[in-house]
This record gives structure tokens, sequence and C-alpha cells, in this order.
């Protein structure tokens, strides 16, 4: 029985996943291979700054970048006499870190 359920779970994985081409990832569905391949392998990038000569991959991308522009929205650290301050919420979460 060891033998046969090893091989059904072997069985199971090969048609349950796909394999990338280019790099041998796996992944677990074609949407997920198609993403990967998107954002692995392409170079295109259609999401464009409307303030610089900068492209994106994702929308997602594009809107942590748009506020890095941003000057009035700064964000300053709130630990007593540090003045660290940023133009992006993840630069000063990744502040806080090392703080």
């Amino acid at each position: 029985w060891d033998t046969k359920l090893k091989v059904s779970l072997f069985l199971s994985f090969l048609v349950n996943h796909v394999t990338c081409a280019l790099c041998d990832m796996v992944c677990t569905s074609v949407s997920s291979l198609k993403a990967h391949t998107r954002f692995r392998h392409c170079n295109e990038r259609p999401f464009h700054c409307h303030l610089c000569d900068s492209s994106f991959k994702n929308a997602y991308d594009l809107h942590k970048h748009v506020e890095t522009h941003n000057d009035s929205d700064a964000y300053s650290c709130d630990v007593e006499g540090c003045g660290f301050i940023s133009r992006t919420l993840q630069t000063l979460k990744q502040h806080y870190k090392r703080v």
C-alpha cells in the first residue's frame, strides 16, 4: 500500500501543478503560471507614470512609485528627537523596524 499511496500522491501532484517552460517553477494553476510568466519573463510595462518616464508591470508598483513624487504628504517618524521623514509609508515602516 505504501508504494501505491506514493504513486497516487505523485500523480495528483503532476495533475494539479503546471511547470513554467522558461525556468521550471511549479505553479498550482494555469492562471498563476500566466501571472508568473508576465511578472518574471515579460518585459512589458504597461503602467506609465504621468510625472516621469518610469513604467511598471502592475498598477500597485505604479501607485507606490507615484507616492515618491508627492512632497506634501510626507510621512514622519514620531519617535522623539528622530526627525526622519519619508515620502512613502513603506519606507517609514522600514525605518520603524530599524529604530
